[in-house]
Formats: C-alpha cells, structure tokens, sequence
C-alpha cells in the first residue's frame, strides 16, 4: 500500500527541491526529497510514497531508467520535470510509466495543483477497481474487463487494470495516462472526447496554446492499440476538437 499524502521529489538543484518540500508540507503533504539517482532508489526502497516527482536531469545518470523501474509500482504515481525544449524526454518519459509530466519553469502553485490532480485520478482508479465485479469460472479463458473495460475487435480494452488483452491472449501495458484516456474515450457518447476534457481529467491541467502533451498522449494509445488489435482499433483525430475511439 501507498503511503497517503506522502511525495519523493527528486532533484538535483538543492534550493528548488526544498522550496517545492515546504509547499508541499504546507498544503499537507509529507515530504522525503533526493539529490541524486543512488538517494532515489534508496529512498524508494525503504519508503512507500504515493507520488513520485522525478527530474529527468540528474547528476549521476538520466531519470529514464529511475522512471521505467518505478512505473513497475501500481501504487505510485508518476511526474517527470524536463527542460522547455526537451520534447522528446516528455514523451519517453509517458511511455516509461510515467503519469504526467511539467517543464521547467513552473511554479510551485502548478506543481501542487499537478500533485493533487494525480492523487485523486488515483483515487478514482483505487475506487473504481475495488467496486468492479470479480471475474466468473465461464470467463476465466478471458478474463472479464472491470469496470469500464469491454470487449472491442476481439481485444479486452481494461484500464482499471492498465492493459488490453489481444485474441491470442497477449497482453499490452498501458501507463495511468494512457488508460485513463482509454477510461475516458469509453465512457463518452460515440467514444469522442474534446482535447480540453482530456487535458484536464486525465493530465490534470488546463489546455494551454502550443501544448502537445494531448497530442503525444493519442499518439502513444494509437500505437498500443492499434498492436493489440492488428490495426482494428484505431485512435482518430478529429481537427480542431479531439479525438475518437473506433473499430
């Protein structure tokens, strides 16, 4: 189990890692701040945070890996902090695990609001799994999607679960942000969410001019879906609106 209201923040500039510990503090949160990857794992091995706010950019190695073995924890959530320009992190980071992401410069205000915004799609996600219906005998071959999962083109779509499930049984994992746009698209009149709802209900921010991570977001889905189903499943995109779920 997490640890309620606990958050690792890992960065290597002393001074910002303690000005977003205080806030944090003050608006409730319990605090453990590292410098460095060997602090990081450290920390993480002996304490059970509920998010885990990483910053690509450390001194003894890239956050990449940090991130990829941290994603393996269902229990914790996950933001990377890159560089404005650094694109491509950002969506490495994504499709790494990680639930969110915000680039430098932010403001601490941001950063809390981000914080609280992953905590309760968390506790959403926690809710939702435990109400769902266990599987019956009848359908143990292919287990029962929970939830707002279903059956499409053959493939088990199961965001509580973060996977789909191709015919043949093999599974695809999906990262939290990944199966709450899945959640999302699901649960929505023909399968069609605006770009501003997805921005705000599954990264947990406004949509603001310029921003990609929407974009970056769909294009990941696309791509998992679109193995799990051989190209059945597909994510459209709709110009100036969002995007739609289709098989």
């Amino acid at each position: 189990m997490f640890t309620p209201r606990s958050v690792l923040v890992v960065e290597d500039d002393v001074q910002v890692a303690s000005t977003l510990a205080g806030a944090l503090e003050r608006d409730g949160w319990h605090t453990e701040t590292a410098v460095s990857l060997a602090e990081a794992r450290e920390r993480l091995a002996s304490s059970t945070p509920r998010i885990l706010l990483v910053d690509l950019g450390l001194p003894d190695g890239s956050g990449m890996a940090f991130v990829r073995e941290a994603s393996t924890r269902p229990d914790l959530g996950i933001i990377v902090v890159t560089g404005r320009g650094d694109e491509v992190d950002r969506i490495i980071g994504l499709e790494l695990g990680a639930d969110d992401y915000v680039t430098k410069p932010f403001s601490v205000r941001e950063m809390t609001a981000r914080i609280r915004a992953l905590s309760r799609r968390m506790d959403a996600k926690g809710t939702a799994a435990a109400e769902a219906p266990a599987a019956t005998t009848a359908t143990a071959s292919m287990p029962a999607p929970a939830g707002p999962g279903r059956h499409m083109a053959g493939v088990v779509l199961d965001p509580l679960r973060l996977k789909v499930i191709a015919a043949d049984g093999t599974e695809v994992r999906l990262t939290g942000a990944e199966a709450g746009l899945l959640k999302l698209m699901l649960e929505a009149p023909e399968h069609t969410v605006e770009r501003e709802a997805i921005a705000e209900r599954v990264l947990g921010h406004r949509l603001m001019p310029h921003q990609r991570g929407v974009d970056q977001l769909a294009s990941m889905l696309r791509r998992k879906l679109a193995q799990a189903s051989d190209q059945r499943i597909q994510v459209l995109a709709l110009r100036g609106r969002g995007y739609r779920l289709v098989a």
